[in-house]
C-alpha cells in the first residue's frame, strides 16, 4: 500500500488548516474496521499500513533542537511510556528516530491538533503547540503492541484534532472529600483520553474544602456536616500542586465556590447567609484570599438551586470576581449576573441563551447513570447539540455528583460508572457527532441500524482499554451488544406488583389479557429500561405502572457455575437515595421483581441494609449489582432459559433490570467466556 502523497508534500500546518476549516461538515462515525489497535478517542483521520516500527535501537529526538521546558516534559512523558511498555532504546545514537516536531509556523488556531506517522525506520509526531504534541504521545501510548516478544508500533498516518475546544469532567468534593492523590489519579486518566478541563466543585452544603487563613473558622470541623469528613479540606499548597499537575497534562482547573446557594456551612459558621451585606463582605474577602494563592484563568460561581433574595448579589459578586481577570461560569438553570459569563447547561429544559457562550452538561450526570446505559448515552449524545464547537458552543463537562455519604473514598468511583462514562464521553467530545440520537440515550440501537455497528466497534475498544489501562481502578462494564432480549408488556397489575401473568407459566408468541393482545418485542443490552426515569425512550410503551417481562437464552458448552450481575431499578447516587427504600429481606426489589433460570427462581442476596429508607447519610453498601458480590448461577450444558419479571408500582422511581454473566476475579469484571445468547435457541 502506497502512502498518501499529501504526507510527503504538505506541511502539518497546511493539512490541518484544510481539515479544520471543513471539520463542521465532515463529522462522521469512526471507521474502526481494519484497525490493528484499540484507539480512544479514535482519530479524525487515520490510514493503516502493513508495516511496523520495532521499538528497539531507537532514539527520541527534537525538531527543532532548541526546545522549551514544555517539550522537554513531553519528551520525558514519551520516554516513560516507552520504558513502561518494555521498549529498548539505543545506548548511543541508534539507527531509528522517534521525532518530536513542534511546527510553530502553523497558521491555524488549534493548538491541540497533531499528526503522527509510523514508518519502519522513523516515527514523526508533529503539532503546532505543546498540547497537540502531548496528545500525539497519548495516541502513541495506545498504539503500542506486544508481538512474540517484540514491542512494536503499527504503521499508520494520523491527522487528528478535537471537535470541541473544551472537554471536561467534574467532581463534587464539597459533599464527599477526595484526597489530593486520588484527584491526581483522576487527572492522569483524563489526560490519557485528551480531556482538558477539570471542574473542581470545592464547596457544597456539608463543608468548605479550601484552606482559609482569613476565616479559619471555615475549616473548623464543627462547621461541617458531622457525617461528611468534617475538617477535611485542601491547603493552598495542595491545590497548587494539583493545578501544576494538571497543567503538565494540559488540563485547566475550573475551581467552583458555589454562591449564594449550596452553602449551609457558611450560615453555620457566621450565623447569616451569603446574601446578607455582612455575608457579601466576607465572601469578597474569601475570594480575595483564594485568588491571592490560586492562579487559574477560570472560576465558577455556581448560582443554582437557590432563591436570590438580594437582587444585587449576583452582579456585585460577578464584577468583583472579574476584577481578577477570570473567565466566569454560572450554572443554567441558575441566576445570571449578566451576559458576560459562560453558562453551564445542566438540565434538558435549559437551552443556551442567544449570544452567550456555554458548556454542555445536559443529561450527563454520572450519578444518575447505570454502568451499561451511561456509556451508550454519552456516546449517542451530540455535545452542545451541534456537530462541532463554535465561538459560543465551547464543549462540555461530564459531571459526577456523589451526593450520598460514602463508606470510603474509592466508593466514589466504585459505586458510579465514572471511568466507563468518561471513556465514552472522551470519544464523543473529541470527535463530535453529526446527529443527536436522543432515541438511544437509554437503549442500544436495533441491529439493523448502522449506529449499532458503530457502538459495537467502540465497545470492543473500550473493553480492551478496561483490561489494559484500568486494572487497578473500578471499571464496571462488560460487553453487552451480544445480549438480545424478547420483551413484553407492560401488563396492568391493577396496583398489585405481586400479580402473576401467563408468561410465568408458558411462553407463547402472544397473550390475550382483558381484551388486549400483547406480543413480544426486541431489545438488547446488559441493562434494559422498560421506561426511563427521565423520560428518555425506553423499550416498551410508556406507562405509570405495570409488569413487564424479559426473555433470553444463554448457551453453555458444559455444566458450569457462572457469576451473574443481576439487579432491578438501580439507584441514583443522588440526594434522597433515589431508587429507595431498599428491598426487604428475601426480595430483589421493593416491588417484587423476580428472575428464573431454567424455571428455577434465583434468590436475591442477603441484604445488609434491608428496608433502609431515603437517608442520604447512610452509605451504599450492596444496593446495586456492580459493587456487591455477583450471584453464582448453575448453568447446564446447552441452552438455559432466563426469564425476568420487572414490575413497577409505588414507591419505585425506576423501571429497569440487569442480567449479565461475567468473569469475576474478586475485583474487576470481564466477559464470561464460552457463552452465547439467543432469543430463538436452536
Amino acid at each position: 500500500m502506497k502512502p498518501l502523497t499529501i504526507w510527503r508534500t504538505a506541511s502539518v500546518a497546511l493539512i490541518l488548516s484544510v481539515l479544520l476549516r471543513t471539520a463542521a461538515i465532515a463529522v462522521a462515525p469512526a471507521d474502526r474496521s481494519g484497525a490493528p489497535v484499540a484507539l480512544i478517542p479514535y482519530p479524525q483521520k487515520v490510514q493503516w499500513f502493513d508495516r511496523q516500527f520495532d521499538l528497539n535501537d531507537y532514539a527520541v529526538v527534537y525538531d527543532p533542537p532548541d526546545i522549551s521546558a514544555d517539550i522537554a516534559s513531553i519528551k520525558n512523558t514519551l520516554e516513560t511510556v516507552l520504558q513502561d511498555a518494555g521498549a529498548a532504546p539505543a545506548r548511543e545514537g541508534g539507527k531509528k528516530r522517534i521525532r518530536l516536531n513542534l511546527d510553530k509556523t502553523a497558521a491555524f488556531d488549534c493548538q491541540e491538533a497533531y499528526t503522527l506517522e509510523v514508518a519502519p525506520e522513523r516515527v514523526d509526531l508533529k503539532a503546532s503547540g505543546p498540547a497537540g504534541l502531548f496528545y500525539a504521545v497519548q495516541t502513541l501510548r495506545q498504539l503500542i503492541q506486544h508481538e512474540n516478544g517484540r514491542v512494536v508500533l503499527p504503521g499508520c498516518e494520523i491527522v487528528d484534532w478535537p471537535a470541541f475546544p473544551h472537554r471536561g469532567l467534574m467532581h463534587d468534593v464539597g459533599r464527599n472529600f477526595q484526597d489530593a492523590e486520588l484527584i491526581k489519579r483522576q487527572l492522569e486518566m483524563m489526560a490519557q483520553y485528551k480531556l482538558n478541563l477539570f471542574h473542581f466543585h470545592l464547596t457544597d452544603y456539608p463543608g468548605y474544602r479550601i484552606e482559609s487563613k482569613v476565616y479559619p473558622q471555615l475549616n473548623d470541623p464543627n462547621h461541617y456536616r458531622p457525617t461528611r469528613q468534617p475538617g477535611k479540606f485542601y491547603t493552598y499548597e495542595q491545590l497548587n500542586d494539583i493545578i501544576d499537575y494538571a497543567r503538565q497534562r494540559y488540563i485547566q482547573i475550573v475551581p467552583e465556590i458555589d454562591m449564594p446557594g449550596h452553602s449551609d456551612y457558611f450560615t453555620k459558621t457566621f450565623g447569616f447567609d451569603m446574601q446578607d451585606e455582612r455575608g457579601i463582605a466576607i465572601l469578597k474577602a474569601i475570594v480575595d484570599e483564594f485568588f491571592g494563592h490560586i492562579d487559574t484563568p477560570w472560576f465558577h460561581m455556581g448560582s443554582d438551586e437557590v432563591a436570590v433574595t438580594n437582587p444585587a448579589f449576583m452582579k456585585e459578586m460577578a464584577d468583583f470576581i472579574r476584577g481578577y481577570n477570570k473567565r466566569l461560569l454560572v450554572w443554567r438553570p441558575g441566576h445570571l449576573s449578566d451576559r458576560d459569563v459562560i453558562t453551564q447547561l445542566w438540565t434538558g429544559q435549559a437551552g443556551p441563551i442567544p449570544g452567550v457562550a456555554y458548556l454542555d452538561s445536559q443529561a450527563n450526570y454520572i450519578n444518575h447513570m447505570d454502568p451499561f446505559d451511561g456509556p451508550v448515552r454519552v456516546f449517542f449524545q451530540q455535545p452542545c447539540r451541534t456537530p462541532t464547537g463554535s465561538e459560543l458552543a465551547l464543549g462540555g463537562i461530564l459531571c459526577h455528583w456523589p451526593d450520598v455519604n460514602i463508606g470510603s473514598q474509592m466508593d466514589i468511583y466504585a459505586q458510579s460508572p465514572v471511568f466507563p462514562a468518561m471513556v465514552a464521553y472522551a470519544e464523543r467530545i473529541w470527535r463530535g457527532r453529526a446527529d443527536n440520537r436522543e432515541d438511544l440515550w437509554a437503549k442500544l440501537p436495533p441491529t439493523d441500524d448502522p449506529a449499532f455497528d458503530e457502538y459495537a466497534a467502540f465497545e470492543a475498544d473500550m473493553v480492551t482499554h478496561r483490561d489494559r489501562f484500568f486494572n487497578d481502578l473500578p471499571f464496571p462494564y462488560v460487553r453487552q451488544t451480544d445480549i438480545p432480549w424478547k420483551l413484553i408488556g407492560p401488563f396492568d397489575h391493577q396496583g398489585d406488583p405481586r400479580k402473576r401473568f401467563p408468561v410465568e407459566q408458558d411462553i407463547r408468541d402472544e397473550y390475550m389479557i382483558d381484551g388486549q393482545t400483547y406480543r413480544w418485542t426486541q431489545g438488547r443490552g446488559g441493562t434494559i429500561h422498560i421506561n426511563h426515569f427521565f423520560g428518555f425512550a425506553g423499550h416498551l410503551p410508556t406507562a405509570g405502572s405495570g409488569t413487564a417481562y424479559g426473555l433470553t437464552y444463554v448457551h453453555s458448552d458444559t455444566d458450569r457455575e457462572t457469576a451473574f450481575w443481576i439487579g432491578f431499578n438501580g439507584y441514583s447516587r443522588s440526594e434522597r437515595r433515589r431508587g429507595g427504600p431498599n428491598p426487604p429481606q428475601g426480595q430483589w426489589s421493593n416491588v417484587y421483581s423476580a428472575i428464573w433460570i431454567n424455571d428455577q427462581p434465583i434468590d436475591p442476596p442477603i441484604w445488609k441494609q434491608p428496608g433502609l429508607g431515603n437517608d442520604p447519610e447512610k452509605p451504599f453498601v450492596d444496593e446495586d449489582y456492580f459493587y456487591r458480590d455477583p450471584v453464582q448461577i448453575s448453568l447446564k450444558a446447552g441452552w438455559n432459559k432466563i426469564l425476568v419479571k420487572a414490575p413497577k408500582a409505588p414507591p419505585a422511581w425506576k423501571w429497569m433490570f440487569t442480567c449479565v454473566p461475567i468473569e469475576w476475579d474478586g475485583k474487576q469484571a470481564a466477559e464470561a467466556g464460552q457463552l452465547r445468547f439467543s432469543t430463538t435457541p436452536d
